[in-house]
Parts: structure tokens; sequence; C-alpha cells
């Protein structure tokens, strides 16, 4: 099926100017040998410094507004990019903004944190979250920010939740759309793509390229590199949102399976925010060949999977790759230490 025809179904907010860039790599190309490294750049989304996730809400929030919500609720990490620009998707429709916090509140706010305070979101800490009550977060069950929207429901305001990460069929609509403009893109400058690289989290940008690819007849081969532990395989996860989506969609008679979707646990470290010395490679190595700024929680950690698997002969090259650049390099400026 058309993708713009899919897209052009559903209500959408344009929270962005589409397309970002894709970008070629000489220099990181020329360092690594090959293959030959293009970056898309949705780290240049309009979002207070931009990021994957605006893409979902461009389609996550429009029935808020058509419902007159007023205040947006949602659960993140403390430096979470996905709630720095859920943040700032609900100041620019004129909504407050409620952020539940994984973790301590720390004596300076720094980073994402520090935008998220700056942008007048009420901060919420709860320290030691379980992963059963965070999958339950992203999945849409909302254990405990769902508490939050009682009590404001009792203040008679009208508050919407938003999944962790916004992975749903609907927000996958963001990344089938991404695929799309991918795919003009390639073919305005020649090209095939034999691999796609991205950070993988909650699962959602993964999915919502892996439909893309498939509603395209694209052979490029996705490769989602993890960036956290997870409680089931993540490719169980991701082929049960492609199928939902797809469903949803009005695609359902293509379907997926877990063993056609390649999530690489290779480069996790010790878990979640970890750090780890092939990703504080990653971000100095981006940086000086290219001027791109990673940060080591994501896209350092994908980034970082490129280059093993590079030096490894696994990407080699005859190949094209396209690194999806998914944002996240304001987060440096919590941990100036790492870099210094």
């Amino acid at each position: 099926m058309d993708i713009k025809e899919i897209v052009a179904r559903h209500e959408r907010l344009r929270l962005t100017p589409l397309p970002t860039p894709l970008e070629f790599a000489p220099n990181l190309t020329a360092l690594l040998g090959g293959p030959n490294i293009y970056i898309k750049r949705d780290d240049l989304t309009a979002l207070a410094f931009g990021g994957n996730k605006t893409r979902k809400l461009e389609f996550l929030l429009p029935q808020a507004v058509a419902e007159g919500a007023d205040t947006v609720i949602t659960l993140g990490g403390l430096q979470s990019n996905w709630v720095r620009q859920t943040v700032a998707a609900a100041r620019k429709l004129g909504m407050e903004a409620v952020v539940v916090l994984e973790g301590e509140a720390p004596q300076e706010l720094q980073g994402n944190l520090l935008l998220d305070h700056l942008m007048g979101a009420q901060l919420r800490y709860v320290p030691d979250v379980p992963q059963d009550l965070e999958d339950q977060e992203i999945q849409g069950s909302f254990p405990i920010t769902g508490k939050i929207a009682e009590e404001y429901r009792a203040q008679g305001r009208h508050p919407v939740l938003l999944p962790l990460g916004g992975a749903t069929p609907l927000g996958n609509l963001g990344y089938i759309n991404a695929v799309d403009e991918l795919g003009s893109q390639l073919k305005a400058m020649d090209l095939q793509a034999d691999y796609l690289i991205a950070a993988t989290g909650t699962g959602g940008s993964q999915a919502g390229i892996e439909c893309g690819l498939r509603l395209a007849g694209m052979e490029t081969k996705m490769l989602g590199i993890s960036v956290s532990r997870h409680t089931r395989p993540k490719e169980e996860e991701i082929a049960e949102l492609c199928n939902a989506t797809m469903e949803f969609l009005g695609c359902g008679g293509e379907r997926f399976e877990a063993g056609q979707i390649s999530v690489n646990y290779d480069y996790i470290g010790a878990g979640y925010g970890a750090v780890t010395e092939q990703a504080l490679e990653a971000v100095s190595m981006a940086a000086r060949t290219e001027g791109l700024i990673l940060c080591h929680t994501y896209a350092g950690k994908a980034f970082a999977g490129m280059v093993d698997l590079i030096r490894k002969g696994v990407l080699t090259k005859e190949d094209t790759v396209v690194f999806f650049h998914t944002g996240g390099g304001v987060a440096n400026f919590a941990h100036p230490e790492l870099f210094q």
C-alpha cells in the first residue's frame, strides 16, 4: 500500500519541518574503510533540540487537542529525550505538562532535566520504578501516571496520558512516514540502502521502521541496537507491536514473526544509561569526524554497535548503511565528567 495514503488517513499536527536531512559521512566512511555511511538527521527535528520522538507526537497529540485536553502526563528517565520533546510539544499546543521521572531528585538540574524545568513542566520523582510497572506504562496501562491523572480530574482538569516512548500503533505512523521520506531521499540520490541502524529502547521506532519497510516493499535490513535490558526478548515485543500496527492500519494480512526482527544486545553494558567505553569512543568519533553530537545512552550505543559491526566485517565495503541519528546530545551536559 502507498504510505502517503495511509498517513493521510490520520490526523496529524505539524510539529517540525520535514524531511530531516540525509547526509553522507565521508570522513567516517574513510576512517572505518567503508561501508558507505549516511546519517538520517532526526536529531534535527524542531522541538527543544530535536529527536526521534517528535515524529510520534505528531500523530499522538491530535486527539488530545480535539478533546480539549489541558494537561499532558507521561513517564521517563531523568534524562529522557521522550519527556523533553513531549513537554515541548505540550507547551507548543498550549497545554501543561506533568512528568514522572524515574529516579531521585538531583541537586542540580542539567541536560534534558533543565530543559523540562525551563519549559515549566511539573517534575515528580519516583525512585526505583519496577521493570514490570515501566513495561505497563509503555503498553498504555498507566499504573503510575494514571494515579496522577485522577488527581487532575478531581481538580476539574482534562489530562491526557501518553505511554512512555510513544510506542503505540498510532505513534508508529511517525516512523512509517520516516521510511517513506527516506525512500524518496535515497531515490533522489540514486542509492539503495542495505542496512538501517538505530537505537532500540521501547521498540516503537524500530517497529515503525519495520512496518514502513514492509509497506514500501524495500529490501533494506533494519538492525536495532538495544540500549537496555528487557523482561522479554525485544524481537517478540517488536513483532507484536508491528502486527498490532498493521491491524490498526487495515493491513492485517502482513504478519511479522520475531525471527524477522533483528535486535543486537551486545552494546548495553551494565544496563540502561550505563556508561560503556565503546559508547564513549563512538561519541568522540562522531564528533571529531563529522561534527555529530551523540549521547552515551541511546545514539552513542547504537553508533558503537555500527562501528563494531564494521570492524568485525559484518558490514562490508560493498554495503550502504543509513544510521538513524535519534538525537539526545543534550544529555551530555548532565555528564561533563565523561568527556573530559
